[in-house]
């Protein structure tokens, strides 16, 4: 309605945007309904994780089952990432191996889950985020294939501990998820430094395209 018009022309002007990034932004999104794969996934070599990206891009501007113009959108890609997450054998570790993929997918599906509450997202988002929790080194950080050894990877921790703090405020129950989610804030401390960076793969490692700034 019109009034649901204006409250989201505020909350654009508020985060810097406009007209003009608005128009971009909804050219993308009809591009992202118009390129999606017929099983409500995205590319042909990383499904599930393109997924996931694919169905984040809708749910941050605002989209959902009940939206006029992308509601079948993001309708499919939902069922797809429920679907896939659901059919992994729990007993096989090869999905578990796929940190990167498994991470994006639980963090769009908790993201689907806090903003709609829609029952059959519940269970794959709480599958996800036990695969992650199980990955969790010692000292709170991430690998590839959730390896627990002493090396750990910034950019992998990064989409564990988005999609953790998603499930949280969702609402999942999943034991040890509290525990990981502190774990892992120790760790991210454990590798900032004074001026602003994070390691990467070791205190102080990685290219400056691998380190962050933090403006905290």
């Amino acid at each position: 309605d019109l009034s649901s018009d204006v409250c989201s022309s505020d909350l654009i002007r508020r985060f810097g945007g406009s007209t003009r990034t608005e128009t971009a932004v909804l050219r993308a999104l009809r591009w992202l309904k118009e390129t999606q794969n017929a099983d409500g996934s995205w590319s042909r070599t990383e499904p599930d994780a393109m997924g996931g990206l694919g169905l984040l891009t809708f749910l941050a501007h605002g989209e959902t089952p009940d939206s006029e113009e992308f509601g079948l959108t993001v309708q499919k890609a939902m069922k797809y990432l429920a679907d896939r997450m659901n059919a992994v054998d729990e007993s096989k570790t090869k999905y578990l191996s796929r940190e990167y993929t498994n991470g994006i997918a639980t963090y769009a599906l908790a993201e689907a889950y806090g903003m709609t509450k829609i029952p059959f997202l519940k269970p794959p988002m709480e599958k996800g985020l036990g695969f992650i929790v199980q990955g969790q080194q010692k000292g709170g950080g991430f690998d590839y294939k959730y390896a627990d050894g002493a090396r750990w990877d910034l950019s992998v921790a990064g989409w564990q501990v988005q999609a953790m703090k998603a499930g949280y405020v969702a609402g999942a129950d999943v034991p040890g998820l509290m525990d990981a989610i502190e774990k892992s804030i120790s760790f991210i401390k454990n590798v900032t430094y004074s001026d602003g960076s994070f390691g990467y793969n070791k205190p102080g490692g990685g290219s400056e395209g691998k380190i962050g700034r933090a403006h905290v």
